[in-house]
């Protein structure tokens, strides 16, 4: 009998050991993930004593992490619903962006991590490129038509898209409050 309890235990160890290994490297769960809403960061994720599950994730995922000491990046899979951004849908991006000196707003489809082609070569804006409202906000739409202002043009083909605003010289990577982090909203518009 004390060898089927020990056989139990030794299961029930490598499925709880397994299965959070998992959730930290393919979920967005993590150990040391940052999350504002619809958006999530690892900013020690470029540092060089990151923990190896943050190193294992990105190696998984082939992305490069910034490096701690330039800023973070915020990743965003689903809208501010919880559901997953899709091609077919428009999205509308809405509010102000945290303290930076330069930012990015990149759409890649999720699958290979690849960028949108599209005529107007536009695959993603920053900073400097936007137009925003006279108190500092901006709506972005990201559509697969285009749209006045402030359009990211997507590919209604994509089953999964993926939204990468990086922020570059922030007090978020350098150790400042990450407890009153706003970050833009994601609201779905219409779908095909």
């Amino acid at each position: 009998m004390p060898s089927l309890q020990i056989i139990a235990v030794i299961a029930i160890s490598a499925v709880l050991g397994i299965g959070s290994v998992w959730l930290a490297v393919v979920g967005d769960v993590g150990f040391e993930a940052i999350r504002a809403g619809a958006w999530t960061a690892w900013p020690t994720a470029g540092a060089d004593d990151s923990d190896p599950y943050i190193r294992a994730r990105f190696s998984r995922t082939g992305e490069l992490p910034i490096s701690a000491a330039e800023g973070t990046a915020f990743v965003a899979t689903a809208d501010s619903a919880g559901e997953t951004l899709v091609g077919h849908c428009d999205y509308l991006i809405t509010g102000r962006t945290p303290a930076a000196q330069w930012w990015t707003l990149t759409l890649y489809r999720d699958a290979d991590l690849s960028l949108i082609a599209n005529p107007t070569e536009r695959y993603g804006f920053n900073s400097t490129n936007i137009v925003r409202e006279p108190d500092g906000s901006f709506d972005i739409v990201v559509a697969p038509r285009a749209r006045p202002g402030n359009w990211l043009p997507s590919d209604e083909k994509a089953k999964a898209l993926r939204l990468v605003f990086r922020l570059y010289d922030t007090p978020i990577a350098t150790g400042g409050s990450v407890a009153d982090i706003e970050m833009p909203r994601i609201e779905r518009g219409h779908c095909r």
